[in-house]
């Protein structure tokens, strides 16, 4: 694979994501609340081993992307004028000029609260468990709650304030984790869910309940 990113589309299960990632020792496949398939593949895999590994995995994709379109039935974004809660917070979705539709207005008061919010808290938690990172941005993501970087700077979505509090926690721990381990090698897991005080697993399941850009009516 020369390309760092390739995309298949296959007739059973659509669009797939081959993302190259030098650092990553097993190939692994990643669908997000979108249904976007994603497969990160070690430096040295092909290509074709790694298609012949998707199809391998086909059926379990094509199960995970029925699931993932009955959740969807259950949320919708909101309109302009509709109010949403922000951690617990009623918040009307008052347009700006500029402005045309509910989702935009909703990204819009997500970072103001999440640049008010998530710096301190990033900042308390990786000093209470001495996992230092050298940067933070927050910034509106459509498929992703978050990210570290190789240089250990965290990118975090905006949309976490849609969250609990202990699950936007749980994902800012699971970032911060990354400093010490930046694959999802056994030891990440562990790590992660010692300092979850072993709830790891549980909180991973209770997140798949939520959705990036998308409000439960």
């Amino acid at each position: 694979m020369d390309k760092r990113e390739n995309i298949v589309n296959y007739q059973e299960i659509g669009a797939v994501r081959y993302v190259k990632n030098r650092r990553a020792r097993h190939i692994s496949i990643r669908i997000n609340a979108q249904g976007e398939v994603r497969v990160t593949v070690p430096g040295r895999l092909s290509l074709s081993r790694a298609e012949a590994f998707v199809m391998s995995r086909r059926t379990w994709i094509h199960a995970k992307l029925g699931e993932i379109n009955k959740v969807s039935d259950r949320f919708r974004l909101p309109e302009p004028g509709e109010v949403v809660v922000i951690r617990g917070k009623e918040v009307a979705l008052a347009l700006q000029a500029r402005e045309e539709t509910g989702e935009e207005v909703l990204w819009r008061i997500l970072l103001r609260e999440a640049r008010a919010y998530l710096p301190e808290r990033v900042r308390l938690l990786s000093e209470s468990h001495g996992l230092p990172y050298s940067g933070l941005k927050i910034r509106r993501m459509k498929s992703r709650w978050g990210s570290c970087t190789a240089r250990n700077s965290i990118n975090l979505n905006s949309w976490l304030m849609m969250l609990p509090e202990h699950l936007s926690d749980y994902i800012i721990m699971h970032e911060l984790v990354h400093t010490l381990h930046p694959n999802h090698s056994p030891a990440f897991w562990e790590t992660l869910d010692r300092l979850t005080h072993g709830r790891s697993k549980e909180l991973r399941q209770e997140l798949k309940s939520y959705r990036i850009m998308s409000v439960a009516t």
